[in-house]
């Protein structure tokens, strides 16, 4: 058996394919093989619903920003009758980019021939002279418009996909929406943005941030040993997992709780992976959310987005406060530091994968979800953690 042909065997994982308990973590190579991430993008990124961001993100008419998602250049704007479209950002005329960052415009121009396109994506103008399209054979503007992209929204956020065949957003996120209703994701509103390009697989960093066994020691100053943090695991009927604890590191006070919280959701702070670029941190006063775009096997783009209800945006001193929120920044930088060193280590061909903790139950979960695409479901596994020990 080749390497290749050991890579996209199903008999390979069987250890990973095996209860929390007893399971040991990927080979390298789904972390640094070129040939495994050109899979990834083939069964996970071109199938699956993606978020692109926020309809809060493009409040006004003319308002758009610029994103790239597995290498396709893509461009959400609000049109004229308060419409969102996500287009293409590939002219239609020889396939420059139409335009990148963020801003407010009336329409968008080709920078290479000068091709208009109105917000909504039409091709409403050639210029030059002569005019250069006349005489072209059977040229109709109207067929040549902006690409739209399949885009569908729920709680304020905007999902696209590549598939035509996928299911309607809603069905596709099962009961996801019921479970977040009371953090009134409709009435957040977008404030804020870093974005981190990271030399390292974007499974890397999606495990690091749904395992808290690395916080005492990657994020010491930030953590009290005399008061640990415990995590609990859920998994809903739908395309997202979750860990819930009474504390994070990550989490800030001094604004107004969210008001339409009930009494449990209210004492917990959530972690929650929507398959599978997405992360919900949600928290009593706040929801930030960190969208995964991979590069390249080795690269990673990182946003992460901060979101608060508009009572709280209005109060008088919410600028002022909210700077300290930022500040989360700080315990990203430190991940910074260690998982491209983990990334390096898996393209040596010298790791041999370990044992996974009992702290690392949504890390098994997001390997197995990988190989589900990947090589193909595998129904004689269990992922469930022993029920004695799910809040390890």
């Amino acid at each position: 058996m080749t390497v290749t042909d050991a890579m996209f065997s199903p008999e390979t994982y069987v250890e990973t394919r095996k209860p929390l308990d007893q399971a040991t973590a990927l080979p390298g190579w789904c972390y640094a093989s070129p040939e495994w991430y050109a899979r990834e993008v083939e069964t996970i990124f071109r199938k699956e619903w993606l978020c692109v961001g926020r309809g809060d993100q493009v409040p006004n008419p003319g308002d758009f920003f610029s994103i790239e998602i597995v290498g396709q250049p893509m461009i959400v704007v609000r049109d004229r009758t308060g419409r969102v479209h996500v287009h293409s950002a590939i002219c239609r005329h020889r396939g420059a980019v139409v335009t990148e960052g963020s801003g407010n415009c009336r329409a968008f121009v080709c920078p290479y021939h000068g091709w208009v396109y109105s917000l909504d994506g039409r091709l409403t103008g050639t210029p030059g002279k002569p005019p250069p399209m006349e005489g072209v054979e059977n040229f109709d503007h109207a067929d040549y418009g902006l690409a739209p992209i399949r885009s569908e929204t729920w709680g304020g956020f905007i999902f696209i996909t590549f598939d035509p065949a996928a299911p309607p957003l809603l069905q596709w996120l099962g009961d996801l929406p019921e479970f977040l209703a009371g953090y009134g994701l409709e009435d957040m509103r977008w404030t804020y943005r870093d974005s981190y390009e990271v030399p390292c697989n974007w499974k890397i960093w999606l495990e690091n941030a749904f395992e808290n066994y690395h916080v005492p020691t990657i994020h010491r100053k930030h953590y009290d040993p005399a008061n640990p943090q415990h995590w609990v695991f859920e998994h809903g009927k739908g395309p997202w997992h979750a860990m819930f604890g009474k504390r994070s590191i990550g989490s800030f006070k001094g604004l107004p709780e969210i008001s339409t919280l009930d009494a449990e959701k209210a004492s917990r702070h959530y972690h929650l992976w929507i398959q599978p670029s997405v992360q919900l941190i949600l928290n009593p006063h706040y929801v930030k959310f960190r969208q995964y775009m991979p590069l390249g096997p080795d690269k990673v783009r990182l946003y992460e987005n901060w979101t608060f209800p508009r009572a709280t945006i209005a109060l008088p001193d919410f600028s002022e406060i909210v700077k300290g929120y930022y500040k989360y920044s700080e315990i990203v930088e430190e991940d910074y530091g260690i998982n491209p060193v983990v990334h390096r280590s898996m393209a040596t061909g010298a790791y041999r994968p370990g044992r996974y903790s009992l702290q690392e139950c949504l890390v098994h979960r997001i390997a197995n979800y990988v190989l589900d695409r990947v090589v193909g479901p595998d129904a004689r596994r269990s992922r469930k953690t022993p029920a004695s020990k799910a809040a390890e």
